[in-house]
């Protein structure tokens, strides 16, 4: 169980997050057959690496107010790792679609418990913005999977 002893590891640990996440993306796109999906994927491992780039501008500027630490210094790192099984080595658009939703729900939350916890304003928006794109990107995948579970049950 790790917890945080100052912001700049808050924002490490985010940007190593998403970085993950960037690679994570790159890798199902990868091993996806179907276009849609895969372009899907590719997209959301662009806006991560859009993410990392705001992150690390809050970071390198340090404008933000430190004593945000206060708050989140209680926050769990496990409590925002998606419980995904990575085993399947090959997995379906149906299965990657479960485990990017997954991914997108955890890394959501992590984003909205650090904005309602600091005082820094210019984290507090970083923060909900972070949020609204993570659930932004879970809603795509959504839709996505709804719409391949339909053709599925059409074709049946």
């Amino acid at each position: 169980m790790e917890r945080y002893n100052n912001i700049d590891e808050v924002l490490n640990f985010a940007i190593e997050q998403e970085q993950g996440e960037v690679d994570f993306y790159n890798d199902l796109a990868d091993k996806m057959s179907l276009p849609k999906v895969e372009q899907l994927f590719r997209d959301i491992a662009i806006e991560k690496q859009n993410h990392i780039l705001k992150l690390e501008v809050i970071r390198i500027k340090g404008t933000f107010d430190h004593s945000s630490y206060d708050q989140i210094k209680e926050l769990r790192t496990e409590h925002y790792i998606a419980d995904v099984d990575y085993s399947n080595e090959d997995p379906n658009y149906h299965d990657a679609l479960i485990m990017a939703m997954a991914k997108e729900k955890a890394t959501f939350m992590f984003y909205w418990d650090l904005a309602e916890r600091v005082t820094s304003p210019d984290l507090q928006d970083l923060f909900y913005m972070l949020a609204l794109h993570e659930a932004n990107q879970k809603v795509k995948m959504e839709i996505q999977f709804d719409k391949e579970t339909q053709e599925q049950l059409e074709d049946d």
